[in-house]
């Protein structure tokens, strides 16, 4: 039997409705000459039981409970394919993506990653207006820094880009898609397909929309590493991205302060004063946090919750993964 020619890869958790509706959407692709692996996240629902007879064929696997990062990189080392595509549980293809994107790969041999703009839809599948970023395609680290626009639905790449990256980053429980392309973006020029070909489910569950607070410090902590790492690379406007640095810390902090972790709070105003954030902004919100942090007994002065702020503060927050 030869080897399909894409591998597509989709992690799941606990959503088998979704799955099988991510599955119905593979098995209409225009584009037939694929593998389809579906990695098990440790569900508790009976995974491979549900999806046994689906014309998709998906082959499961199965993994303990370690986040989305690892289960995708699970299914980066199982694919047969030399060219990976990824879909997430909960979103669905338009039948044309495939046949698309690798029309695309073979016009040309050195661009390597396509991607392209999402379509956001409700649970119904009517479109939800407003909610699609602009979209660039060549050398886009500066781009991308400053706006998170390559979404892991839409990407279709060579699998030896990622082997070679070391795949997603499994310490991170969000964000770990955003690091991923960032990493890419250094080393090669991404391709577009200008027409949404994949469309995201907003619903409640989304893991990118729980804990928001825990949610922006991770993009934060992403974006800095990221460029202390490639400032100096000739690919980073040092003011542009300082300026998203001084933005993302700041909304990390308010984040914070609004879910009374007021310490943290204080880390992410400092931390947005760092890359020059304006005072009139960080200032008011570290001094109410202060306050507060004061009357409720857990500032500084006391020494559980300085144990405690010691691994958990912006610039060194290590999150566990997990789905």
């Amino acid at each position: 039997m030869s080897s399909p020619l894409i591998s597509i890869i989709i992690p799941t958790y606990n959503r088998l409705g979704y799955l099988r509706e991510a599955l119905d959407s593979v098995a209409r692709q225009t584009f037939q000459n694929f593998e389809v692996i579906v990695v098990d996240d440790g569900s508790t629902e009976d995974i491979a039981a549900g999806v046994a007879n689906h014309p998709a064929c998906p082959t499961v696997v199965r993994q303990q409970n370690e986040g989305p990062a690892a289960a995708r990189n699970h299914g980066i080392k199982k694919a047969a394919a030399d060219i990976v595509a990824f879909l997430d549980s909960d979103d669905l293809w338009h039948p044309t993506k495939l046949e698309r994107f690798i029309r695309a790969l073979e016009s040309d041999p050195d661009t390597r990653i396509y991607y392209g703009p999402m379509r956001p839809i409700t649970d119904r599948g009517d479109t939800v207006a407003g909610r699609t970023k602009p979209c660039h395609a060549g050398w886009i680290t500066e781009k991308l820094f400053c706006s998170s626009f390559v979404h892991v639905p839409t990407v279709v790449c060579r699998k030896e880009l990622l082997v070679h990256e070391g795949g997603f980053d499994q310490t991170l429980p969000v964000c770990e898609d955003y690091d991923l392309w960032l990493r890419l973006s250094v080393m090669e020029p991404f391709g577009l397909v200008e027409d949404p070909l994949a469309m995201r489910r907003l619903h409640g569950d989304r893991l990118s929309k729980c804990s928001m607070s825990r949610n922006l410090a991770v993009k934060a902590r992403v974006l800095r590493k990221f460029y202390e790492l490639n400032a100096t690379s000739g690919r980073l406007n040092r003011d542009v991205c300082k300026a998203r640095l001084a933005r993302v810390c700041f909304v990390a902090a308010r984040a914070f302060f609004r879910n009374g972790e007021y310490e943290r709070a204080i880390d992410g105003c400092r931390a947005c004063r760092s890359y020059g954030g304006p005072a009139l902004r960080t200032i008011p919100l570290a001094l109410a946090a202060k306050s507060l942090a004061r009357l409720r007994g857990n500032g500084r002065d006391d020494p559980d919750q300085t144990a405690h702020d010691k691994h958990t503060r912006l610039d060194e927050l290590t999150p566990k993964a997990h789905s």
